[in-house]
């Protein structure tokens, strides 16, 4: 028997059924649902770790969500009446209805950090145009005779600058107002600067705090925070000319509205 037993070990074919088990031994077990909160106090089994489940086979109901979102997405397009949040809601409610969607685990995916952060930056906005200091930036800016083109670089840099000392919603936040008021006592068109603002504050290499994929390979790589601006720093450069000039050949300056709309 220990024979055969040790020739199914070679071949990778040991049945726990048909062999000993000794102190020690780890075994891999194929339970269902629920197996573990049942059993991992009892002395029968030490449980040691959960390895996740096994995936369930994928049928044509599961593909259903994505009909449902790209409906949503032609039901917004088609419809004046019906904007962007409107029509997420009402998808996301078919999913939960339809049971794609765990309303307990979809609170959980909820960023509330970040949803507070955007909200305080918003006030932050508010308390910039209200405060007088986005128009005392922009007349500063007008005075100076800056071009259009260089007031873009301008909002850039400012813009590159927070991104790299907060987060990028915190920059875009931030930088919003004041890019705004600087384009209407320019009088040109906002967009060329709120994309400026866009593009600024989703790049951030100068610095390993600037993003969350910096940090995340901050520690494991060994760097430096030197190294993140020794090689950052050319691709920032780049980056803010690339935009800077391409921004106003695509949304010019003197084409579009002057002042964002409310909706």
């Amino acid at each position: 028997e220990e024979e055969e037993e040790e020739e199914e070990e070679s071949k990778g074919e040991l049945e726990v059924s048909k062999s000993k088990l000794y102190g020690g031994d780890v075994v891999l077990a194929l339970a269902p649902e629920g197996f573990a909160d049942r059993w991992q106090n009892k002395e029968d089994f030490l449980m040691v770790s959960t390895i996740g489940k096994v995936p369930k086979p994928i049928t044509y109901y599961d593909y259903v969500p994505a009909a449902i979102f790209a409906a949503m997405i032609a039901w917004v397009a088609a419809d004046d009446s019906i904007n962007m949040v409107q029509g997420a809601m009402a998808a996301a409610a078919l999913n939960v209805l339809g049971g794609w969607i765990d309303p307990k685990l979809a609170v959980s995916y909820v960023p509330w950090e970040l949803l507070l952060l955007i909200g305080s930056m918003l006030g932050m906005s508010q308390a910039i145009t209200t405060s007088g200091l986005a128009e005392l930036v922009a007349n500063t800016v007008k005075n100076s005779g800056v071009e259009p083109g260089g007031a873009l670089f301008l909002i850039y840099a400012a813009t590159t600058i927070m991104t790299e000392l907060t987060t990028n919603n915190a920059a875009a936040g931030l930088i919003f107002p004041i890019a705004v008021e600087v384009a209407q006592k320019l009088g040109v068109s906002y967009m060329p600067f709120m994309i400026s603002v866009m593009f600024a504050a989703s790049a951030s290499f100068l610095t390993p705090i600037g993003y969350q994929t910096n940090m995340m390979v901050w520690g494991p790589g060994g760097y430096k925070v030197l190294d993140f601006t020794r090689i950052g720093l050319p691709l920032q450069i780049i980056h803010m000319v690339s935009c800077c000039i391409l921004i106003p050949l695509i949304w010019p300056f003197d084409d579009g509205p002057m002042m964002p709309t409310a909706v």
